[in-house]
């Protein structure tokens, strides 16, 4: 409580435009004590709680931080912080610490789990404990199918030899186009044609959506992994009509573009590399001047049967204008600072290093870090 009423009291004190002194002498305490209050050194006895909120016209409750826009805010600079973090033990303090302050909120508990797997194998052997009852948690208790699919993954991945078998079972179950496919055949036994014909369309979606956006392992392979981008990128273009790439691919289609051109200064292909490059500049803002949300179509109506998905919300909706959850396969998520984030040092990928010092790759890390700072304007 101490830290997000230090946050509160400091806010409400600035936009009053008022010192430390100021507002001390107006609410008869000492500047000593607000100083303490906002470095979140202890905050005041309760007697003084409804003082300091009837001058700011708040409630007690809002002044403490326990309102839920003060969660949200706390979440929001929790957020921030985890993101400014290299993967470390000390991060995955720091986010054990907020997942036990908000239990209920599961992306945090998610987002501890991540914190885990992302450490070096020795280091994480520790916290498997904790990391086991964080996915069973989040299997337990939460509502996003794609948080349980991500907390079987995991356990799937570190579990010991004699549990992968229970483990693995949750996987087959939540594997969404393979349930699509037996809800397909059953519905076409029932000879209910037409409603299996629209899973077989969805369907279509869901298994190419799966194999575009699993996990690859081609990353200490430069060579393999421009062959495999280059692959993808090929079809995706498959899916064009008229020349023109479906609106719902344009994200993934710039990605592909920025991993392949990574991979090719990996194995010395600069020229290349710049080229797929620019391409990537090219194709970003025309993807993110597309409003979230929006309905795009996917492909041909003889392939995809006029199902579209809707941008950044991971929800499929089918000819009827329902909708249904996509599953935790459109990866290209609405990040404008990606590019920016992937060709800095800090959080660099190293095949990006051969050309790291480069004048010329420094005017993209220059555009990336423009285009990333876009969306704070906008």
């Amino acid at each position: 409580m101490g830290l997000l009423f230090a946050e509160r009291l400091k806010k409400c004190r600035r936009e009053r435009d008022l010192t430390q002194e100021q507002l001390a002498e107006k609410i008869g305490i000492s500047p000593q004590s607000v100083s303490k209050w906002e470095r979140g050194d202890g905050y005041p006895d309760i007697t003084h709680l409804p003082i300091i909120a009837n001058f700011f016209g708040i409630t007690i409750d809002t002044l403490l931080g326990n309102d839920e826009a003060a969660k949200e805010e706390d979440i929001e600079q929790f957020y921030d912080k985890l993101n400014e973090m290299d993967t470390s033990e000390e991060k995955v303090a720091y986010n054990l610490e907020y997942a036990r302050k908000y239990p209920d909120k599961d992306h945090i508990t998610l987002n501890l789990c991540w914190s885990i797997m992302l450490l070096p194998e020795k280091k994480r052997e520790k916290y498997l404990p904790l990391l086991k009852e964080s996915c069973e948690k989040i299997i337990r208790e939460s509502t996003n199918q794609g948080f349980r699919e991500n907390a079987v993954e995991f356990m799937c991945r570190v579990c010991d030899d004699a549990e992968f078998e229970k483990w693995y079972a949750l996987c087959e179950d939540s594997y969404e186009a393979y349930k699509g496919e037996v809800l397909e055949k059953r519905l076409w036994e029932q000879k209910k044609y037409e409603e299996s014909r629209l899973r077989f369309d969805v369907n279509n979606l869901r298994i190419l959506l799966h194999f575009m956006f699993r996990d690859n392992r081609n990353w200490a392979a430069p060579e393999r992994a421009v062959e495999w981008y280059a692959f993808r990128l090929r079809l995706i273009e498959f899916l064009a009509e008229d020349g023109k790439i479906p609106d719902a691919w344009l994200g993934a289609y710039a990605q592909h573009y920025f991993r392949i051109a990574c991979a090719s200064f990996g194995c010395g292909r600069r020229e290349e590399g710049y080229a797929y490059l620019e391409k990537a500049f090219e194709l970003y803002p025309a993807w993110f001047a597309i409003p979230d949300g929006t309905h795009l179509d996917v492909g041909s109506r003889w392939i995809f049967g006029g199902v579209k998905i809707a941008k950044d919300h991971w929800r499929i909706r089918l000819p009827d204008g329902s909708d249904e959850w996509s599953g935790d396969l459109f990866y290209f998520d609405n990040q404008r600072d990606f590019m920016y984030t992937c060709m800095t040092r800090r959080h660099g990928w190293e095949w990006f290093d051969s050309v790291r010092e480069e004048p010329r790759f420094l005017e993209y890390v220059e555009r990336a870090r423009k285009f990333a700072e876009e969306d704070g304007e906008n």
